[in-house]
Protein backbone atom coordinates (compact mmCIF):
# COMPACT_ATOMS: atom_id res chain seq x y z
CA UNK A 1 0.00 0.00 0.00
CA UNK A 2 1.52 3.31 -0.78
CA UNK A 3 -0.35 6.65 0.38
CA UNK A 4 0.00 10.10 -0.82
CA UNK A 5 0.44 13.71 0.57
CA UNK A 6 -2.94 15.53 -1.14
CA UNK A 7 -1.01 19.08 -0.13
CA UNK A 8 1.59 17.88 -3.03
CA UNK A 9 -0.75 18.51 -5.56
CA UNK A 10 -2.61 22.09 -4.66
CA UNK A 11 -2.04 23.02 -8.18
CA UNK A 12 -4.27 20.32 -9.61
CA UNK A 13 -7.12 21.04 -6.97
CA UNK A 14 -9.32 23.41 -9.85
CA UNK A 15 -9.14 20.18 -11.99
CA UNK A 16 -10.15 17.82 -9.08
CA UNK A 17 -12.81 19.89 -8.07
CA UNK A 18 -14.58 20.69 -11.87
CA UNK A 19 -14.28 16.36 -12.35
CA UNK A 20 -15.53 15.41 -8.90
CA UNK A 21 -18.19 18.21 -9.44
CA UNK A 22 -19.16 16.29 -12.97
CA UNK A 23 -19.08 12.86 -11.62
CA UNK A 24 -21.11 14.34 -8.75
CA UNK A 25 -23.91 15.68 -11.11
CA UNK A 26 -23.53 12.13 -13.26
CA UNK A 27 -24.21 10.16 -10.30
CA UNK A 28 -20.89 8.33 -10.82
CA UNK A 29 -19.86 9.43 -6.96
CA UNK A 30 -22.50 9.44 -4.34
CA UNK A 31 -22.25 11.19 -1.02
CA UNK A 32 -23.19 9.90 2.13
CA UNK A 33 -24.52 11.93 4.82
CA UNK A 34 -26.76 11.80 8.02
CA UNK A 35 -28.79 14.78 8.40
CA UNK A 36 -30.60 15.87 11.87
CA UNK A 37 -33.85 18.02 11.66
CA UNK A 38 -35.35 19.96 13.89
CA UNK A 39 -32.69 22.64 14.60
CA UNK A 40 -30.34 23.53 16.80
CA UNK A 41 -32.34 21.94 19.40
CA UNK A 42 -31.23 18.37 18.33
CA UNK A 43 -27.28 19.03 18.16
CA UNK A 44 -26.70 17.78 22.08
CA UNK A 45 -28.30 14.74 20.47
CA UNK A 46 -26.59 14.59 17.46
CA UNK A 47 -22.88 14.98 19.22
CA UNK A 48 -23.93 11.71 21.22
CA UNK A 49 -24.98 9.79 17.95
CA UNK A 50 -21.83 10.76 15.89
CA UNK A 51 -19.61 9.49 18.90
CA UNK A 52 -22.11 6.37 18.90
CA UNK A 53 -21.35 6.02 15.34
CA UNK A 54 -25.00 6.05 14.14
CA UNK A 55 -24.35 8.43 11.13
CA UNK A 56 -23.09 7.21 7.82
CA UNK A 57 -20.55 9.48 6.01
CA UNK A 58 -20.61 13.70 7.28
CA UNK A 59 -22.95 13.76 10.08
CA UNK A 60 -25.23 17.32 9.64
CA UNK A 61 -27.42 19.31 11.74
CA UNK A 62 -30.26 21.47 9.86
CA UNK A 63 -30.62 24.55 11.50
CA UNK A 64 -33.17 26.23 8.86
CA UNK A 65 -35.24 23.77 6.32
CA UNK A 66 -33.78 24.26 2.83
CA UNK A 67 -37.52 26.14 1.83
CA UNK A 68 -37.56 28.03 5.48
CA UNK A 69 -37.74 31.32 5.64
CA UNK A 70 -34.78 32.54 7.39
CA UNK A 71 -32.10 33.82 5.09
CA UNK A 72 -28.33 35.59 6.14
CA UNK A 73 -28.40 39.31 5.41
CA UNK A 74 -24.74 39.66 3.59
Amino acid sequence: MEGFIVFDYTKRYPEARKELAQWLSEGKLQRKETIIRGGLVKAPQALVDLYDGVNTGKLLVEVCPEDGLARANL
